[in-house]
């Protein structure tokens, strides 16, 4: 493509250049690609513009043109803001996908990986062909792909969009970051559906969001750049602070209200029955926080155009891996969930509270470079509805794991453990639990690696368990 033709929108050039795709990683550069250098939280691209341009790239976008001195013979774009030239650029580059898929986009605190879930299993059973983007990796047709980021970099969802477009995907279920929408990783994409599912504290500090204000405005991003707008009525926040758009609830008066709720009585059979909009309703859940979930995925199918009779019998018995995924050992019940923060493991706390027969053993840890805050949360919501806490690692990434364990159970009071090896961590929850105890393993769900040192070290909870089970259930 040209040049001229990828800068639409970006940067009126005549300039006669061909570009055969376009990086931002130096690493990626060769003749006859584009090189974007973008100001990141961590890392600045202008840094890499000689690598790029020893790898064959002769065009640049840039914030600073100051190198430009030095190679006479390459292209330099001036830009007041590369990060948005990025996304206009990969949508030019790629055609415009998003066009020609039903494009849906979910943000929040909690709650976006399991909604996009249940949207996308729904779709595939009521005969779509629907793709996904978040948390959990790329889904569509044969295809899987992992991404780094919940919401990926605008070249990487642009690609991705393409690919699904080729694949003829009918649908697209995204998962919309605070990040992803603050650094501008969806501009150009304007959503058939927005939703909102709720708001916390949490991601502020750090590489983040300075302060929670910040936080909630990134967030509600999404509303300037969706058709119809979803959110959840009986979260406080957003009842105050959006006053139009259609509304999901349990407990105030909303266009889509559960009411007659019944939650099964027996952690091992989870069920969850209720009414919404003369309709009932069976879904794979033993808490009120999963099926606020649940009306929110029920909300985005119907908006689509599709009956309550088709989304009652599509959302019955939807797993979804990494989300309160359970695993009997030896007669005690390992749950296995994402829950990395404060509400998320306050509510499958609660909720595995109410089926106590014996002990709770929680095991968590917090991701390296995230606030004191959270930490803190963490540990007091896991001192305050476990018997046992087990700190562990979760992520450390470039922060000491044994350093942030005795943080985190600094604040800690009642009886705990340190280990920063997840899969010991693991083992010692056995050897501390009896029969009948719940023991829930928090903040890696779905997870297969630990993040080291800017690495990806292969390691699963799910698997930890298995090898427990492999080794006492004989």
């Amino acid at each position: 493509m040209l040049l001229k033709d990828i800068l639409r929108g970006v940067y009126d050039y005549s300039g006669t250049e061909s570009i055969d795709d376009i990086v931002y990683n130096s690493k990626n550069a060769k003749k006859g690609t584009l090189f974007v250098a973008l100001k990141g939280a961590l890392s600045d691209g202008h840094k890499y513009i000689k690598n790029a341009y020893e790898c064959g790239a002769r065009a640049f976008v840039v914030e600073d043109d100051t190198m430009a001195r030095d190679f006479q013979d390459a292209t330099f774009i001036k830009l007041d803001d590369t990060r948005s030239a990025l996304a206009i650029m990969s949508r030019n580059f790629f055609n415009k996908p998003d066009e020609d898929i039903k494009m849906i986009a979910i943000t929040g605190t909690k709650g976006k990986t399991t909604t996009a879930n249940i949207i996308y299993a729904s779709l595939k059973k009521m005969g779509a062909r629907p793709g996904i983007i978040g948390t959990n990796g790329v889904f569509y047709a044969d295809k899987e792909e992992e991404v780094n980021n919940t919401t990926p970099e605008s070249y990487e969802v642009y690609r991705i969009l393409n690919n699904m477009r080729k694949a003829k995907v009918t649908h697209c279920v995204l998962e919309a970051s605070s990040i992803g929408l603050k650094m501008k990783r969806l501009l150009g994409i304007t959503f058939d559906i927005g939703l909102f599912t709720n708001i916390s504290h949490d991601h502020i500090g750090g590489i983040e969001h300075p302060d929670f204000d910040d936080y909630f405005k990134s967030k509600m991003l999404l509303k300037d750049v969706s058709k119809k707008f979803i959110y959840n009525k009986d979260d406080a926040k957003l009842r105050e602070a959006i006053k139009d758009g259609l509304s999901f609830s349990i407990e105030e008066k909303s266009d889509y209200k559960a009411e007659n709720i019944v939650v099964s009585d027996d952690i091992f059979k989870i069920q969850s029955d209720f009414d919404l909009c003369g309709k009932s309703f069976e879904v794979k859940s033993i808490s009120y926080y999963d099926i606020y979930n649940y009306l929110a995925a029920i909300a985005v199918l119907k908006e689509l155009g599709y009956s309550f009779s088709e989304i009652v019998s599509a959302v019955k018995n939807i797993s979804i891996r990494g989300r309160f995924e359970e695993v009997n050992v030896a007669g005690r019940l390992y749950i296995i969930d994402y829950a990395h923060n404060y509400i998320s493991l306050k509510s499958i706390l609660e909720t595995v509270r109410k089926y106590k027969k014996h002990k709770i053993i929680t095991v968590f840890g917090s991701v390296g470079g995230r606030s004191e805050k959270r930490r803190e949360e963490l540990a007091e919501v896991s001192d305050a509805l476990s018997d046992i806490s087990i700190v562990t690692s979760d992520n450390p990434n470039f922060e000491d794991p044994t350093k942030i364990c005795k943080e985190i159970a600094s604040f800690i009071n009642g009886t705990h453990y340190t280990e920063p090896d997840r899969a010991k961590a693991i083992e010692l929850s056995y050897e501390l639990s009896e029969i009948g105890d719940i023991i829930v393993v928090a903040g890696k769900g779905h997870e297969t690696y630990q993040l080291i040192k800017g690495e990806k070290v292969h390691y699963s909870d799910k698997e930890s368990i298995l090898n427990l089970k492999e080794a006492h259930d004989a």
